[in-house]
């Protein structure tokens, strides 16, 4: 575990992809890296919409293509940051044959177009227990319940996922407003019935775990590899649009918790997060420094201002 602060350093002007540039964590990292000089391209359907920079390039390219045509696109760059996510086509679109098949086919076109340094952004599915490097966090009961927990406790949060996955967003709305007067002593039968209900389905299965599962099983096309250059960050469980601090801490493979970090018992409030902005400074910062390459990393970072933000930006704002 490390902390790090940015701090602007002369660095040589890099020429960077990004895959879903116009995305959530997309459109931060790309406005993130434009403020540090860097050369940005935006690889996506409508790259244009992101807005119009000197630095920025918008190219066009749909991420199904044939792997001739993505390695045709990705030849030239020096570091792809992968940020692809399905999630502006609405929750429905979160399946876990298509997120991986795309995984599979960027890779190749990375390789055969000899991209020097990619960078993959996945889920915090792929981190695993502490003390159990067998489990990843997905297959524990336990952290799907304090996960749901946590992100409604969060207004931020709770307002994030209403404006990026509707009804999903909807019903935790719901769940965030009774646990809300359960601890305020006002909560009746409905409240008591809405919690049960929605504490039920997480523990059945919870709505996300196909998406989730994908993005865990992708990491298999990672881990272990040394034909070409990579690294693989999972964003920590709280992961939102937020304040941009500049500071995070970062560990290894592991699930960051609060308190004791070697106990995965009792996780409702342990939790770790980052805000978009503040992991688009930790991703600009690899693509830099190179610190973790062919290595599996997770980030975090102060979340305890609960105001609401953008899930997206634009470059010329």
């Amino acid at each position: 575990m490390a902390s790090t602060t940015y701090s602007p350093s002369p660095t040589t002007p890099l020429n960077i992809a990004v895959i879903g540039a116009t995305g959530f964590g997309g459109s931060w990292l790309t406005k993130e890296l434009i403020s540090r000089g860097h050369r940005v391209t935006g690889l996506s359907r409508h790259p244009e919409k992101l807005g119009i920079h000197p630095l920025y390039t918008p190219k066009q390219l749909d991420i199904t293509s044939d792997i001739t045509v993505l390695a045709a696109a990705f030849a030239g760059f020096d570091v792809i940051v992968d940020e692809y996510g399905p999630h502006a086509a609405g929750f429905a679109a979160l399946k876990y044959m298509p997120f991986l098949e795309v995984t599979r086919r960027v890779i190749l076109a990375i390789k055969l177009a000899r991209v020097p340094y990619f960078i993959k952004v996945g889920g915090t599915g792929s981190l695993h227990l502490p003390g159990q490097p067998h489990v990843s966090v997905l297959e524990s009961p336990q952290w799907w319940l304090d996960y749901r927990r946590g992100i409604a406790d969060s207004h931020a949060h709770v307002t994030y996922m209403e404006e990026r996955l509707g009804p999903s967003g909807v019903a935790l709305r719901g769940y965030r407003n009774a646990r809300l007067a359960l601890k305020a002593g006002t909560a009746g039968e409905v409240e008591e019935k809405v919690i049960k209900t929605y504490e039920q389905e997480v523990k059945n299965r919870d709505a996300a775990m196909e998406f989730v599962t994908a993005c865990r099983t992708s990491f298999m096309f990672f881990e272990g590899r040394a034909d070409f250059a990579w690294s693989f960050v999972s964003p920590s469980s709280l992961y939102r649009p937020g304040k941009r601090t500049g500071v995070y801490m970062w560990a290894y493979d592991v699930l960051p918790l609060k308190g004791d970090r070697n106990s995965a018992e009792a996780m409702e409030g342990r939790l770790h997060g980052i805000s978009v902005a503040d992991l688009a400074v930790a991703i600009a910062d690899e693509a830099e420094e190179r610190r973790h390459v062919g290595r599996h990393w997770t980030a975090w970072a102060d979340l305890s201002d609960d105001t609401p933000a953008p899930s997206y930006v634009r470059i010329d704002e």
